[in-house]
């Protein structure tokens, strides 16, 4: 099967997808509206790299994305893919939305229908558009579900849904005393670690107040606190004029391999997002046994129950996140034990992407055949 995978990020996230893709035997071509590419890795063996003189920014609206339209029926016409799989939903989406283009299964990417949806009109009409186009839909979770299904009537059978989840083995909680001992943690220290974007959309901010708040009842606290982004400047601030510098540690982005090391040093996950749909970082905590304090939102619920596995805090409310962070800082090694094996349970059976990945190949093998059923 020839798949064009339509995109506008060169990111981990859709790494795996072409890795999965090619490694099924697909013929697999790749575009990115941005034209960014990977930056810091080669496309995956066997996906091709398609190129469009355009290019837009991944945060443009709708209406500069369907400025490609043009081109992007050109490539469809030397491609001639057998199906299209594109998102985020108003921005790539719609673009083949407004081709025309069938078999068509749309992505969405979280966001784009738990925030951007219902932006303004014109986000409304492209996520109209897009999801009324869609012969297929591809989401990681039962919330981002519920939401597109408000836009358009698309049949449970034509949803393909599990989380961009965890290679089974690449997160666990093996030796963490040798992670913990390179990071310079002390035995009787209790890191959290956060691995979110500094964006307004994760609450940096919130995070921080929480952990200064819980920190000054509980001096035993660290934070490990990955990543950068857009609001790096009032983090250090923040740090600096709250004297946490030898508290907070903040090594930047960390590479992919990199990761389950920082995973396994830590004690507990912490995430105060406005908005996610299956947060893969908490599904890579989760897998590494660790509890988690996260917001309460819907796709969270539907993997953390309070006081079983972790703890739900309200959004933008630091004093509530610290005073989880303090409860799961004062448990007893025991029930501690008790959440890392729960939480690698639930991992294991609901998130192992091996496992999961093949309801979207079935799904497009449905279409396809459809397809070919209708022009015969």
């Amino acid at each position: 099967m020839r798949i064009l995978y339509f995109s506008d990020n060169g990111s981990d996230h859709n790494r795996r997808f072409l890795e999965k893709l090619t490694a099924f035997g697909h013929d697999v071509c790749f575009l990115d509206a941005t034209q960014a590419g990977f930056a810091a890795n080669p496309l995956p063996r066997g996906v091709r790299r398609v190129q469009m003189k355009q290019s837009v920014r991944c945060d443009e609206d709708p209406s500069r994305f369907a400025g490609l339209l043009s081109e992007f029926q050109s490539v469809l016409k030397e491609l001639r893919p057998d199906l299209v799989h594109a998102g985020p939903v108003q921005t790539c989406g719609y673009v083949a939305a407004l081709s025309g283009f069938h078999p068509l299964v749309v992505m969405s990417w979280g966001s784009d229908m738990l925030v951007h949806a219902d932006r303004n009109a014109e986000w409304r009409r492209a996520t109209e558009a897009a999801l009324r186009a869609a012969d297929g839909f591809f989401c990681d979770c039962e919330t981002v579900r519920g939401v597109a299904q408000r836009y358009a009537a698309i049949p449970n059978e034509r949803i393909a849904q599990f989380p961009w989840g965890i290679k089974r083995g690449s997160f666990s909680p093996q030796s963490p005393a040798e992670s913990r001992e390179r990071l310079g943690l002390s035995p009787d220290a209790f890191a959290f670690i956060s691995t979110r974007s500094w964006e307004p959309l994760y609450d940096t901010d919130v995070l921080l107040q929480a952990f200064h708040l819980a920190y000054k009842k509980n001096n035993r606290l660290r934070l490990l606190l990955l990543g950068e982004g857009s609001a790096a400047r009032q983090v250090r601030n923040f740090i600096a004029e709250n004297e946490l510098q030898q508290v907070v540690v903040t090594p930047g982005l960390v590479a992919g391999a990199e990761t389950p090391g920082w995973f396994r040093a830590a004690n507990a996950y912490v995430s105060c997002a406005r908005s996610d749909g299956t947060s893969i970082s908490l599904l890579e905590a989760m897998a590494t046994g660790l509890p988690a304090v996260v917001t309460d939102i819907a796709s969270n619920r539907e993997w953390i129950t309070e006081n079983e596995n972790g703890w739900l805090a309200p959004t933008g409310a630091s004093e509530e996140f610290a005073e989880k962070l303090l409860r799961v800082a004062s448990l007893p090694p025991n029930e501690l034990e008790a959440i890392s094996s729960r939480n690698q349970r639930i991992v294991a059976e609901r998130a192992d992407w091996d496992k999961n990945f093949p309801s979207l190949l079935r799904l497009y093998e449905g279409l396809v055949s459809t397809a070919m059923v209708m022009k015969a």
